[in-house]
């Protein structure tokens, strides 16, 4: 690594970390490096390995492309958080860290923001329900193997250490930052109709079906405490909008000191992050845009409110 990339890494890493941090004993801690190694790092006597290098920026989200400095308008560099059928479990504990990670970060910093467009139930909200949890793996299973290869839900085991990844995941959760989600007014209905699917299949047993409606109605009841409330349980100020426009996918945006990162969920699954600036705006905007044309439904707004959740109740125990 030449001078100018250490210097800039020096200066990411500084950016990256909260107020009054001592950057030296930060490295240290996270390098295994003795105190005159790290300063001679820090110096630029001596350069950061590439090894040290991708430590650093997994552990503080730095993305390295902007230290080499690639900024160029035309291209728009994006992380794959790819969960291959062989690693299914392995693959989706990561792709769970990672967002572990985001949120631990971004409640550091009174001014971090979150922002989440939800064409689906959103999983920063369903994953501490286990059975919710659970089917979400389970359809997608389904979907890469097919049916001739698949077992039935009671004979689909969720590993220990995916229930880990999901506690530590909602630890974090539960200080959630100033933002604001807006809701497709179709989420628990598309995902009612899976499960109605399932059960036809012979793979969901009646009981099951049931169980998870449970569970889905118990969703609905936290969901609409949390919107009349309009906040956390740090006391962080949340707001919910209900869509007036359709959309399907998910999307969420993170904010926190002078970092950006837009998430984008595909394949159910699968998502696709990027830090890059001009992807993050338009990003924002977008966003932005579905809210100007929604209804809110946090603190004010109960008749809408209201309305909303009673009217997902009853499609709740028509399809189910």
């Amino acid at each position: 690594m030449n001078q100018k990339l250490n210097e800039n890494l020096v200066g990411a890493i500084k950016g990256a970390l909260p107020e009054r941090t001592n950057v030296a004993l930060y490295l240290m801690d996270l390098l295994s490096l003795g105190k005159e190694a790290v300063y001679r790092r820090l110096r630029g006597s001596v350069s950061f390995s590439i090894e040290e290098s991708a430590l650093i920026s997994r552990d503080l989200s730095i993305s390295l492309d902007h230290i080499i400095g690639m900024r160029s308008k035309n291209k728009a560099i994006f992380n794959l958080n790819l969960i291959e059928t062989a690693n299914m479990m392995d693959d989706y504990c990561a792709s769970i860290d990672i967002y572990t990670q985001a949120f631990r970060k971004i409640k550091l910093y009174s001014d971090s923001q979150y922002q989440s467009a939800c064409g689906s139930i959103p999983w920063s909200l369903y994953i501490q329900y286990d059975l919710i949890s659970k089917f979400h793996l389970y359809k997608w299973a389904y979907q890469m193997r097919g049916y001739e290869s698949m077992l039935k839900f009671s004979q689909f085991a969720v590993p220990q250490s995916v229930l880990d990844a999901h506690q530590e995941f909602v630890n974090e959760r539960s200080c959630l930052p100033k933002g604001f989600f807006v809701l497709s007014r179709d989420m628990f209905v598309s995902f009612a109709k899976d499960i109605a699917l399932f059960s036809r299949l012979n793979l969901l047993a009646k009981i099951e079906t049931q169980q998870i409606k449970e569970e889905l109605m118990n969703l609905l009841d936290e969901l609409e405490s949390i919107t009349a409330s309009g906040g956390g349980k740090q006391g962080s100020e949340i707001s919910f909008y209900l869509s007036n426009i359709n959309f399907e996918s998910s999307c969420t945006y993170l904010e926190y000191r002078d970092v950006e990162l837009s998430i984008f969920h595909i394949f159910s699954l699968v998502s696709i992050n990027s830090d890059k600036s001009q992807i993050c705006k338009a990003h924002k905007e977008w966003i932005n845009s579905l809210k100007r044309s929604s209804t809110l439904i946090s603190r004010s707004g109960d008749v809408h409110r209201a309305e909303y959740f009673n009217e997902q109740r009853e499609l709740l125990n028509t399809i189910l």
